[in-house]
């Protein structure tokens, strides 16, 4: 029996909150419910990257717009910004909300270890206990590093923005241009990051789906 299979066959008994409780009368375990906020927490976390990258790409159309087109390039560059802004505030709270997941799903796993009579079951149990866990702070780490990454970039962009805002010559400043080709390298990281994060992301969410089926 494998880490995940045991995460979604956990017995019943221990208490619950509210919210468990009715998922679990529906026939809806914690663990799906796991697997469902890690799914959505990485599909934020997608959009925050690819918003993020529309606005990198924005900054660089407007920098070399032409003066008939700088106003509407610059304004688009305060919209994809607000656009990256609102999904990176997604992705904090379907973190949040993974986490509160993961919480519920290993309280119980641990709580469950006392109800073993067999010392032999209950260390099997404990050690696949600490693998998931492991697996999944993990993949934690790695969405919330992504998301930690984003930050800065997005604070250089806003600064960016506000000089193209007051300043039109700004536009052709050597030092911002610099700065952009800086911050392609840093996207780049941050798509190599996300390919890895999906390849988690995808074995973890498919183990627990085909563990209920």
């Amino acid at each position: 029996m494998t880490a995940l299979l045991v995460l979604l066959t956990m017995l019943a008994g221990c208490q619950v909150s509210p919210y468990y409780a009715s998922m679990e009368r529906l026939g809806v375990s914690r663990g799906e419910v796991l697997a469902e906020r890690v799914d959505a927490a990485r599909d934020a976390q997608r959009r925050s990257q690819k918003a993020l990258s529309s606005a990198l790409s924005r900054l660089e159309l407007a920098l070399s717009a032409s003066p008939s087109t700088f106003s509407r390039e610059r304004e688009a560059l305060t919209q994809a910004l607000e656009t990256s802004r609102d999904a990176q505030r997604e992705l904090a709270w379907r973190l949040e909300e993974a986490d509160e997941a993961a919480d519920a799903v290993f309280s119980q796993w641990r709580e469950e270890l006392d109800a073993y009579h067999d010392d032999r079951y209950r260390e099997l149990s404990e050690q696949q206990l600490a693998r998931s866990r492991a697996r999944y702070a993990e993949l934690r780490d790695a969405l919330g590093a992504s998301r930690d990454q984003m930050q800065p970039l997005t604070a250089t962009l806003d600064d960016a923005a506000l000089l193209l805002k007051h300043e039109e010559n700004a536009r052709d400043m050597a030092a911002l241009g610099d700065r952009v080709s800086l911050m392609g390298d840093e996207m780049a990281t941050l798509t190599t990051r996300a390919e890895r994060i999906d390849r988690e992301t995808d074995a973890l969410v498919e183990a627990l789906h085909d563990v209920r089926q």
